[in-house]
């Protein structure tokens, strides 16, 4: 889904000019705002006069540092970026003027993974000279094993319209939304007790980095001894900005999708799953190959739970997207299963395959007295100044030059 930049926000700057800015011919390396001059006149090793700022990235989404990044960064394991001292603080003043709180890393070449992102914060990895993505940089939330992907749950997040039915047999609960809206939530109890309803996709490119929505839990009577499934996180966000080409190798693979839906217990709805999230790419070139996967997808819906005996199984959770080429859409959970008294199964969540766009799928209605599935969780964004060539996206990227 190809959708136009923001001039005075995006990738494209009206005011662009070659070399400086994003415009034509651009290195990577911006001139700062204002231009100027070292105050001796000379020039840096990065070409840049002394004392002049280094800048990186177009309009809106510029960091500017007092100088060049230095040294090679393996961008690796387990990083938080709430809690990692390798981020700038305090953050650029180019920066915070646009963009939200992030964990800034910069470094004169990067190389990256295998590297697994948690954190309340987003991600940006500058590499002046060069980023590789040599493995799988991992900041998607997944339901197995738990996590949840940097910079997830923003607050630019939307209200659910409705809420699902709380029962007995609660309706299931809607999937996240973001560049494509989640589905919603099936019923519970037959098609008494409606599921949750999904909040309407983003209508324009985003103007911040940002990761994804969470999905809605689903109904359940207070005091039950059911408890409902819980929504799936959305996915998280990062940006790869570099004045020099960003490559990816056999292995390299980015990953910030959403996490499946939770399962809902005896009659209770289960959870939707969590929208994708979000990933910018910034060079003067990027090389992807056709093993490169860049996903955003949303997680499968959980299912509704059982009725009908003393212990009626539960829903099972909704599936995390995974790493698959062709790309796979996340499937929902199946309900729990009694002879005639089924829970609703949950709803797949987005994806792109091959040629065909998957959008997220309702969750189903119960049988009676039993509680109905979650939806799947919507698509995330991908965003890149340069064509990602032969590299398999889920959604299409949005090129912005």
């Amino acid at each position: 889904m190809a959708l136009a930049a923001d001039p005075g926000c995006g990738f494209n700057s009206s005011t662009a000019r070659p070399g400086v800015d994003g415009g034509p011919g651009d290195p990577g390396i911006d001139a700062p705002p204002g231009g100027g001059s070292g105050s001796d006149g000379g020039t840096g090793s990065d070409g840049s006069p002394s004392g002049t700022p280094v800048c990186y990235g177009p309009s809106g989404w510029q960091v500017c540092l007092a100088t060049a990044p230095t040294g090679q960064f393996q961008f690796d394991g387990m990083f938080d970026t709430g809690q990692s001292t390798r981020c700038l603080n305090p953050l650029p003043d180019s920066w915070s003027m646009n963009q939200p709180d992030a964990c800034i890393v910069v470094a004169d070449t990067v190389t990256i993974g295998p590297a697994t992102v948690i954190g309340p914060r987003p991600l940006v990895l500058i590499g002046a000279h060069g980023i590789t993505v040599a493995n799988l940089l991992d900041a998607a939330s997944r339901r197995m094993p738990a996590a949840v992907g940097g910079g997830a749950a923003p607050t630019d997040c939307k209200s659910f319209p409705a809420q699902p039915v709380a029962g007995p047999a609660g309706g299931g609960g809607a999937g996240g939304s973001f560049m494509s809206p989640g589905a919603g939530g099936g019923s519970g109890d037959s098609v008494f007790n409606a599921g949750g309803s999904a909040a309407t996709a983003d209508g324009s490119a985003p103007a911040r980095l940002r990761g994804g929505c969470s999905g809605q839990p689903g109904g359940g009577e207070s005091g039950d001894a059911g408890k409902p499934g819980d929504g799936g996180a959305g996915g998280g966000a990062v940006y790869l900005l570099s004045g020099g080409e960003i490559s990816f190798t056999a292995m390299g693979k980015i990953d910030v999708s959403g996490a499946g839906g939770g399962g809902g217990n005896a009659t209770e709805g289960g959870g939707g799953g969590g929208s994708g999230g979000m990933l910018v790419l910034y060079g003067s070139s990027i090389r992807t190959l056709a093993a490169t996967l860049l996903i955003a997808s949303g997680g499968g819906g959980g299912g509704g739970g059982a009725v009908g005996q003393a212990n009626p199984p539960p829903g099972h959770a909704g599936d995390d997207p995974g790493l698959t080429v062709p790309v796979v859409a996340a499937a929902g959970g199946q309900g729990g299963v009694v002879l005639s008294q089924n829970g609703g199964a949950g709803g797949a969540g987005f994806a792109v395959s091959a040629d065909t766009v998957l959008m997220a799928v309702i969750g189903g209605n119960s049988d009676t007295g039993a509680g109905g599935g979650g939806g799947g969780g919507g698509g995330g964004y991908i965003r890149a100044n340069k064509d990602l060539g032969l590299a398999v996206t889920s959604p299409r990227p949005d090129i912005a030059p």
